[in-house]
């Protein structure tokens, strides 16, 4: 990028006064967020070199935006991933630079899920929501409880987030098992990490499970009925990454029937149904969505800004993206 002045487009207000001024000695920087539309950004973006949109639930950069805007060199989006509004393969084809604050949320992500695990195991939850709603000292009401140390566990799959969450939950136990198809077995070893050899072996083999993976079609239901059936008594699966990744119907079969637990921040459709059996099983710690809610996602814009100096000096991107990397991406 560096050069020429470049014209810096962002699609939203940069919420770093910090991370603004340093965008802003790279190059003309404008700030439209009334641009969320395809037709707005081609208006916005005519002349620009770098396009950063943030997150939005309908398509924002397809094909046709990237062909009219034909001096674009880089697209980025404030969101930990691009497949939600980004055509991001065509801008790959294209030979554009594909940028997004995944980073930003690894730290945040796996804490959350630490949490979830702990809360479950130790049924602090449970407690809290009898003790506010009517039972005065619910002090043996499930008996004895467990610790995450040195227990087994197993996360389904290996990109930011799972690799965070492992190396988190690796400092509680030297038995981490890692589902993935693009992870190599000797480089999972190198981290202390043990590869799976079926997604079944890991639910059957671990006693915490947590899926971590991104959402494709060819990961709809990947989680199904059989999985669950697998699990030995009293294990605990945990789920922060896509509801549509699990046969919801099946799980919620087997949970009311085993004596298996379920730490869940993400549904097959959202919201939660009012009446989902999930609601009513004390086995289910259930969440709203919300494993991105802590303020420390915020990094992002100081990210986006490191990404834009390595841009502008012609080094290496952290985050930018290849074809193989995309394709297993989450697309919602």
């Amino acid at each position: 990028m560096s050069g020429a002045q470049k014209n810096i487009v962002f699609a939203c207000r940069i919420e770093d006064a910090a991370a603004r001024a340093r965008i802003q000695k790279l190059g003309n920087l404008i700030e439209v967020p009334e641009a969320d539309s395809p037709e707005k950004i081609i208006e916005a973006a005519k002349e620009a070199q770098v396009l950063v949109v943030p997150y939005t639930a309908h398509a924002l950069i397809s094909s046709a935006v990237i062909d009219a805007l034909p001096q674009l060199e880089l697209i980025g989006s404030t969101y930990g991933g691009v497949r939600q509004n980004i055509d991001d393969l065509y801008a790959l084809e294209k030979g554009l630079s594909v940028i997004h604050t995944g980073p930003t949320r690894i730290r945040p992500m796996a804490e959350y899920t630490l949490g979830l695990a702990l809360s479950s195991l130790t049924q602090i939850s449970n407690y809290h929501h009898y003790m506010k709603s009517g039972e005065a000292w619910p002090r043996m009401k499930f008996g004895r409880t467990r610790i995450l140390h040195n227990r087994k566990i197993g996360v389904i799959g290996f990109g930011w987030i799972g690799r965070g969450i492992a190396e988190l939950f690796g400092q509680f136990s030297d038995q981490v098992q890692i589902y993935s198809s693009h992870a190599r077995e000797e480089s999972l070893a190198e981290l202390g990490f043990q590869k799976a050899a079926t997604l079944k072996s890991l639910f059957s083999e671990c006693e915490v499970i947590v899926l971590a993976g991104g959402y494709t079609p060819e990961t709809h239901h990947m989680i199904r009925g059989e999985h669950f059936e697998a699990m030995a008594d009293e294990a605990l699966f945990i789920n922060i990454a896509r509801g549509k990744m699990v046969n919801e119907a099946e799980m919620i079969e087997v949970v009311e029937k085993r004596n298996i637990f379920l730490a869940l921040d993400v549904f097959e459709e959202e919201p939660l149904d009012a009446d989902s059996p999930l609601r009513s099983n004390d086995r289910c710690l259930l969440a709203p969505h919300r494993a991105n809610a802590p303020i420390e996602f915020e990094q992002r814009w100081a990210f986006l800004a490191e990404e834009l100096e390595r841009f502008d000096r012609g080094e290496e991107l952290m985050t930018a993206l290849s074809s193989t990397r995309a394709k297993v991406m989450s697309e919602s």
